[in-house]
């Protein structure tokens, strides 16, 4: 369950734009170069990622403004290679540069995750949260760190606002479902794994889900607890 509910996390990010304006030729191409680090990054080709990045960076010419963008990318591929170190050291200095890079943040928060770190995990995810509090994704991710460092009601708290924010979320009302279960309160799973299923038709871990609940309170009515 945790490599699934990881990969959703995975799948959350969304990439954005950096500002648009060029004042010199020489801008102008470092910008050109950056766009084609960031075409590489969009189709994650890590490595050329990482190059054209680097090259950007080392030679200084983007506009003030379009300067962290490099440094979040190349954490990207960094992070996507498993490199967490140099990942998290890039988020870190776009975030110094941007301190409202709210991607950085939820990226740093994935490469803690993804390390079994999950209180620094929250830790980032909580600035991402804070900077855009209506990102479902952002939310959710937060929720799975909170269930693994064993904040149970944290994460169901997470769970909820994520369904609210967006309520075609499959992985979250799966989550919220196993986390109802786990507190025995069934008619709440119940209901969470059937909207997932009328989500998405076949899910699988929301037809066990069921078929544990029916199992258990056949349970109950013959008196098995």
């Amino acid at each position: 369950m945790r490599l699934a509910l990881f990969a959703a996390a995975l799948a959350a990010f969304t990439a954005f734009a950096a500002p648009a304006v060029a004042q010199t030729a020489s801008e102008a191409a470092a910008i050109e170069e950056f766009k084609r680090g960031q075409a590489a990054a969009n189709e994650k080709k890590n490595e050329e990622t990482i190059t054209i990045m680097t090259g950007v960076i080392e030679a200084g010419k983007l506009p003030k403004d379009w300067q962290p963008y490099p440094y979040f990318y190349r954490g990207q591929a960094y992070r996507r290679l498993e490199k967490f170190v140099e990942a998290l050291a890039d988020f870190d200095k776009a975030t110094e540069m941007k301190p409202d890079l709210a991607p950085a943040f939820f990226e740093g928060g994935m490469a803690y995750q993804a390390q079994e770190k999950y209180k620094q995990a929250i830790k980032s995810y909580d600035k991402a949260v804070k900077l855009v509090p209506d990102n479902a994704e952002y939310v959710y991710s937060r929720c799975v760190s909170k269930s693994w460092a064993g904040d149970n009601a944290g994460a169901r708290e997470d769970c909820r606002t994520a369904v609210k924010l967006k309520p075609e979320y499959v992985d979250a009302w799966q989550t919220l479902g196993r986390a109802y279960e786990d507190l025995g309160q069934l008619d709440k799973a119940e209901e969470c794994y059937k909207k997932v299923l009328e989500l998405e038709p076949g899910h699988k871990g929301a037809k066990e889900g069921l078929d544990y609940i029916a199992e258990k309170r056949k349970a109950i009515a013959a008196g098995g607890g």
